[in-house]
């Protein structure tokens, strides 16, 4: 599977443990946005990038709203080793750790 930068890098950054989360607004827009642990925010995601990696099953949503909240599956998981050369492992969608 062939991957751009963008979603290279928020493969890597979930396997670090910041977070991608979706933020709607009141009128049904979306915001992507990287998180890091500490809740401020590393940077905008775009749409396709975020929505290729969940339609390709790499990341899954926990479905809460107003700010649903992606995390890396277990083929994300290995991809992102892949990507980062590390099988630094953060707590995933399965309950991996």
């Amino acid at each position: 599977m062939r991957l751009t930068d963008e979603e290279q890098q928020i493969l890597a950054a979930l396997q670090t443990g910041q977070h991608l989360k979706v933020h709607r607004t009141p009128d049904g827009n979306k915001r992507y946005c990287l998180h890091r642990v500490d809740g401020s925010v590393v940077c905008d995601v775009s749409p396709d990038a975020a929505g290729k990696l969940e339609r390709s099953g790499l990341i899954e949503s926990n479905m809460k709203f107003p700010a649903a909240t992606f995390l890396l599956t277990e083929k994300g998981n290995s991809m992102a080793a892949r990507i980062t050369g590390s099988r630094q492992l953060p707590t995933g969608a399965r309950g991996t750790c």
